[in-house]
């Protein structure tokens, strides 16, 4: 298998932390991705007081509920792979670990993913959280078998998270999205879809959690 083939795997266990996608492009954001601040909300900032603009700030900055709802995957699990390389061949199966905890106050997720692929060892380090000042959840993804930092946004659709972000191949970049759910037996699932040319989704991959 060429690197090529293996492009579709690593943007799949680009969310093998919790799992994650991320791109906030559009007219309405800057070049970084934020939107940018009105002439009316700059006139408001600057009649606050500094007691008020402190206050504002540290509301801002601490840990609220989407931050717990994070936590619910702090700790170690056992990850199931399973990627479509080929449509026309079987899913390639993996299994590997992964470890989360908490950094920074408990403002964000710091996720270690291991696992052998293709005969070698491969590692992936992930950080997410959820972004109070733009109300979405943000991740990024790095690993050891690309120099490319994957940044993913997303939120909570029908009791689900989807992330979106961009998967980056040798033919280009291509939008991409991965849905993570909680499920009753206390497994978590991950599953990765690709966007297709007529704009509908295909399923290119799924990781099953299981807590260790």
């Amino acid at each position: 298998m060429n690197l090529k083939d293996t492009l579709p795997f690593l943007a799949g266990i680009a969310a093998a932390s919790g799992i994650a996608v991320l791109v906030a492009a559009g007219p309405e954001h800057d070049s970084h991705g934020m939107d940018p601040v009105t002439t009316d909300e700059m006139n408001e900032m600057m009649e606050m007081s500094p007691e008020d603009m402190m206050a504002a700030m540290a509301k801002m900055s601490e840990p609220g509920e989407h931050h717990k709802e994070l936590g619910e995957m702090v700790g170690n699990w056992h990850a199931k792979t399973s990627f479509i390389m080929d449509p026309s061949a079987p899913p390639m199966e993996g299994e590997g670990e992964m470890s989360v905890k908490w950094i920074l106050g408990g403002r964000f997720l710091q996720s270690n993913f291991k696992m052998d692929f293709m005969g070698q060892p491969f590692e992936g380090l992930s950080f997410m959280g959820y972004d109070n000042a733009h109300g979405e959840y943000v991740s990024t993804w790095m690993d050891s078998m690309t120099t490319k930092i994957t940044y993913m946004t997303g939120e909570k659709e029908d009791g689900a998270l989807v992330m979106h972000g961009i998967s980056t191949t040798p033919m280009g970049d291509n939008p991409m999205k991965i849905v993570t759910t909680s499920n009753e037996d206390g497994t978590v699932t991950d599953k990765f879809y690709d966007q297709m040319p007529d704009g509908t989704w295909m399923n290119s991959g799924t990781i099953v959690y299981t807590r260790k």
